[in-house]
């Protein structure tokens, strides 16, 4: 890496030698000012820049318009709208950034007072769907971790809206790592309407003057005997119930290697199956189902029905395998109180008379290993990386005098663990803290954003020496760079090995290490990974390979006069307006309202409250006479009945365990392994989701069904 004279980017609406230049930063803005572009940028290499160079140049060019900066978490949120008021020369009452919980009046008029937008995606994505604002006057959009923008999520709704309504636009999409092949990468294209790809490394002419080389290093561990043996008997019990696939020839006998994902499979295929065969029951042609499938040929269901096999057995038997493995890779690649923390979590579904678990405590290889592990004798269960990561961290403090670094592990409990492990080893020598995301768990109620920005800033000023992170530390968080990072494990994704690993080398020569443990899954994942980033690399660097957009024809935004809304006074209390529809509403005869609705919707009071975003009741409900009868006559006996005296309490575990049945359910049911697993993304463990769902139910929200989980009604 090269010193010159430092220089900076300077210009209209940016904050004088705040920006320093970059040429690679310069030309992928020059790229990327009249087409609609896909930024693929390795982390440390200033993602954030370039949009804050970007929108420079379009607040130059529509000096009235607005521009929207999309990011899919509250903190990322509030990151970008801390460098657009650290960068740009605005008026910081200009910059705004939404979420969920101000008030929707209050949106309407903060979107028209200003001139740059920040907010997660769904709640722009609600507002438009309830016409709220429109995006005829936004003439930027960026959308950060654009690797996000595929299937249902907000991102996609919002750029399909953003070309359909405005004639001028243009549209950023930035990440590290857009996906591992041709099909993923190709579906970001299509969903953000990408003309143009500007794809950069740190192989690149003009970027190689500003980055660190990174030297990584595979430290490979061996299991203890001790470990060995453990892991020997629970496999064993795996292949005690993988013969019941293998006799009713649902899995191929004989393969090198068995997965979650087999198991994940078989369950996942009939559920899809079963739904597909009942009338309506998916919205899906028969090329898409069999598409869908994990197993094509054979299809599951085929040999369900063909061997006459127990649909209810195999869901169990799935659960039971699923199971082993992940206790597998814990007892292999963790500590092993992880191994022991799942074995409680089996033991606890067992007492609530799951079949799967039960199947598992009643066996002689459980009962073997819990002896074991729970004997007071004195049996070395350490895992080797323990100590291989404690000898790094002596290394980089010894050697490379180095007291900043950012450790990362898959697991909450793990990196507690590490946390006591270390202070510990190093007693006052250095200070460690972990790094979690804010989702609630059962002994760890997780970190507030307040909480995770003190944290950073520790770290940043040196009061933390190191840092033991989960993965939200992973994406686009303003992570301090550090000069060295250590992987508690391999991650069988090029998105999180790309993102992790640009946390080093920003400033000065960087070191990866990771630790890998021998004959393990770890060893596969590690793999995996670096062969999906060479994959993207590959696809990345000859896009031409790639369908863009060519269609797109533009003229200038026409910027007309904002309306006043302090000349409209059902905007200044929203609520109360509602209230006031909906009570008229059940005080009008059908045929009045159906009339009066008419005579409104043709009203200049009607077209000018409309253009300032308000939306109507009669909006919602379509003007279809008999579906409109029925609402109204809901709302009329709903009249007369006296509100509920005492409110009951949800607790946000129960609204999610609802919402996600809400969300993902077919025909109103969802396949409970599908539930559980869901439930687990949202970081509700075992112990809390049974306790949960058995609330739901007893409310009457949910209903369990056999296999499934039925939505029964919302609890708003």
């Amino acid at each position: 890496m090269q010193k010159e004279l430092i220089q900076y980017f300077n210009g209209p609406f940016l904050k004088e030698n705040l920006i320093f230049y970059r040429d690679y930063q310069k030309n992928i803005v020059t790229n990327c000012k009249n087409k609609n572009s896909l930024v693929v940028l390795p982390t440390g290499l200033g993602k954030t820049i370039i949009g804050i160079l970007l929108i420079s140049n379009c607040l130059k060019k529509y000096l009235k318009a607005k521009i929207i900066i999309l990011a899919p978490t509250r903190p990322l949120v509030s990151q970008h709208r801390a460098s657009c008021e650290k960068f740009l020369d605005i008026d910081l009452k200009e910059i705004t950034s939404f979420t969920g919980k101000i008030a929707p009046e209050k949106r309407i008029s903060l979107f028209q007072s200003s001139r740059i937008i920040i907010s997660t995606p769904q709640v722009i994505k609600n507002d438009l769907m309830r016409g709220r604002y429109n995006l005829k006057q936004v003439s930027l959009i960026v959308f950060d971790e654009a690797h996000k923008t595929k299937g249902n999520y907000a991102y996609t709704l919002i750029s399909e809206e953003y070309v359909s309504t405005c004639s001028d636009p243009l549209i950023l999409g930035l990440t590290a790592s857009p996906g591992k092949d041709y099909d993923r990468i190709q579906q970001i294209c299509d969903n953000l309407y990408i003309e143009n790809i500007v794809f950069k490394n740190y192989q690149d002419k003009d970027v190689k003057d500003y980055i660190y080389d990174i030297d990584t290093f595979i430290n490979l561990v061996d299991l203890t005997i001790e470990l060995r043996e453990l892991s020997a008997v629970w496999y064993n019990l795996f292949e005690k119930y993988l013969r019941f696939f293998i006799k009713n020839k649902l899995i191929t006998p004989n393969k090198p290697y068995y997965s979650k994902l087999d198991f994940l499979g078989i369950s996942r295929d009939l559920t899809l199956s079963l739904h597909f065969e009942k009338e309506n029951g998916l919205d899906l042609s028969e090329e898409e189902y069999i598409e869908s499938l994990y197993y094509k040929s054979p299809k599951i269901i085929d040999i369900v029905k063909e061997n006459q096999l127990d649909i209810p057995s195999i869901y169990s038997y799935c659960s039971s395998c699923i199971s082993i493995l992940h206790a597998k890779d814990l007892l292999e690649t963790q500590d092993i109180t992880l191994f022991k923390s799942f074995l409680d979590r089996i033991k606890y579904k067992a007492s609530k008379d799951i079949l799967s678990a039960k199947r598992i405590i009643n066996s002689e290889h459980f009962n073997h290993i819990n002896s074991i592990i729970e004997s007071e004798e004195q049996i070395n269960f350490s895992h080797p990386k323990l100590k291989k990561i404690i000898s790094i961290i002596k290394e980089e403090f010894e050697e490379f005098d180095n007291k900043k670094i950012l450790v990362f592990t898959q697991y909450r409990e793990m990196a507690e663990f590490l946390k006591n492990l270390l202070q510990k080893e190093f007693n006052n020598q250095l200070k460690i803290e972990k790094f979690i995301g804010q989702a609630t768990k059962m002994d760890d109620i997780g970190y507030s954003q307040r909480l995770q920005i003190e944290i950073l800033e520790k770290f940043r000023e040196g009061l933390i020496n190191i840092l033991i992170a989960t993965s939200v530390a992973e994406e686009g968080l303003d992570i301090p760079n550090v000069d060295a990072i250590i992987f508690f494990e391999p991650v069988p994704s090029e998105i999180r090995l790309i993102q992790r690993r640009g946390r080093t080398g920003r400033y000065a020569p960087g070191r990866c290490y990771i630790l890998v443990t021998e004959e393990t899954v770890d060893v596969p994942f590690y793999i995996v990974a670096r062969r999906k980033e060479r994959s993207m690399n590959s696809i990345l660097s000859t896009p031409e390979q790639l369908v863009l957009i060519s269609s797109l024809k533009r003229k200038n935004i026409e910027l007309t006069p904002q309306n006043d809304l302090s000349l409209i006074p059902q905007i200044k209390n929203f609520r109360e307006r509602r209230e006031l529809e909906l009570k008229y509403l059940a005080n009008r005869s059908i045929e009045d309202i159906l009339t009066q609705l008419d005579d409104f919707c043709n009203s200049d009071e009607y077209k000018n409250l409309k253009n300032c975003g308000i939306t109507f009741y009669s909006d919602v409900v379509k003007f279809d006479e008999p579906i409109l009868r029925e609402k109204i006559l809901k709302l009329k006996s709903k009249k007369n009945k006296q509100p509920n005296k005492h409110k009951t309490y949800l607790n946000k575990n129960v609204k999610s365990l609802i919402n996600i049945v809400k969300t993902y359910s077919i025909n109103g049911a969802l396949d409970y392994k599908k539930f559980q697993e869901l439930a687990q993304d949202e970081d509700i463990d075992d112990k809390k989701f049974y306790v949960h769902l058995n609330h739901a139910i007893f409310l009457g929200y949910l209903k369990k069904i056999d296999n499934q989980i039925q939505f029964i009604m919302d609890y708003n």
